[in-house]
């Protein structure tokens, strides 16, 4: 059944106002809005039939009621302003450019600490889904005959590098003959394709060394390390700033579950187009079904994509905070093509 026009803005009222006070909105207050011209009888039933229809719900302790998970998916869908750049994006992107991590672990850990300041609610940040990363560049650098540095350069401009240290002497010559192969041979293909056998090509164009072993356990570290996506959690005590949470043991239990294992985190919907919004119950059967989470996609040019996001009672601003998100994410996407990305490669 689709709802009447009279009931949209009742409902879209009812939102705001329990938004901005946390408290169960009641019709004479609806009445006394100059945007309803309606009388408080005429709010009292259209209320009543919004809740039979399960967009409102009515606390026990409270003659008012307040919106439940399907109303403000309706209102998310339906009613809400779609998501522009917050007006005070500007001042978002200034503090975006004090970020000068050149590690991409370290700049989107940053990044979702700073939305969280900006915004004061819990922040997720997901590192990019990396498997399509090439290598650029080996680089072998010698700190004695049986210690090395071995550094690798992604075309994303990731810097990885490991101290080793080899079983047996490796000449300078050695180190240098294993390095023009590397380069040769692994770069600028898919890591996915750096397989066992590809691997024994290098091996054999560089002769048995010491060396081998330690690069061959780097990479498959490497690759595993890419193709798996980090998830950082900030601000998570920011949640209990809020009403919904002053309830001791339910700020606990979610807070627990949040920190336990942060993968929780990842929306069901991995893929995520632009902004989107995950209400209570959408965010699975757990503590994260009484929240909502606001994310956002940012990317490394067509190499990975990942995912910044806010949590918090389903008692959400969501028009402003999508904005603002939307906004911070295109930021992000700047900056990260700025310090990590080649676009002329």
């Amino acid at each position: 059944m689709e709802l009447s026009e009279r009931k949209q803005q009742i409902l879209k009222a009812i939102i705001a106002e329990y938004i901005r006070t946390a408290e169960p909105v009641g019709s004479k207050a609806l009445a006394a809005l100059p945007e309803l011209s309606f009388s408080s009888a005429t709010i009292r039933n259209e209320m009543s039939e919004l809740e039979e229809m399960g967009y409102l719900e009515k606390p026990h302790t409270s003659a008012g009621r307040v919106p439940s998970h399907k109303g403000y998916r309706f209102y998310v869908d339906h009613l809400m302003r779609r998501p522009e750049v917050f007006p005070a994006g500007l001042s978002d992107q200034t503090a975006l450019m004090t970020l000068k991590e050149k590690e991409l672990d370290r700049l989107i850990q940053e990044a979702g600490r700073l939305i969280s300041s900006l915004t004061d609610y819990a922040a997720v940040a997901v590192t990019p889904h990396l498997s399509r990363v090439t290598i650029r560049q080996f680089e072998l650098i010698p700190v004695n005959d049986t210690t090395y540095v071995i550094v690798i350069l992604t075309d994303a401009n990731v810097v990885k590098n490991k101290l080793v240290h080899t079983a047996a002497p490796v000449t300078k010559e050695q180190a240098e003959l294993l390095t023009y192969v590397l380069n040769q041979t692994l770069t600028a293909i898919p890591m996915a394709q750096i397989t066992a056998e590809r691997f024994d090509v290098v091996r054999r164009a560089a002769g048995l060394t010491a060396l081998l072993a330690p690069v061959a356990e780097f990479i498959s570290e490497l690759i595993e390390d890419l193709g798996s996506q980090k998830v950082f959690l900030e601000g998570a005590n920011k949640l209990l700033r809020f009403p919904e949470y002053h309830d001791t043991s339910k700020a606990q239990t979610l807070l627990a579950y949040m920190s336990d294992d942060k993968k929780h985190l990842i929306p069901l919907q991995k893929e995520i187009d632009g902004v989107q919004i995950f209400i209570g119950a959408e965010n699975g059967e757990n503590p994260l079904s009484d929240t909502s989470m606001i994310y956002a996609k940012y990317g490394i040019g067509d190499i990975g994509q990942g995912i910044i996001g806010i949590v918090g009672p389903t008692r959400m601003d969501y028009a402003s905070l999508s904005a603002r998100l939307s906004g911070f994410a295109k930021g992000l996407n700047r900056l990260i093509a700025e310090t990590f990305y080649d676009e002329n490669k």
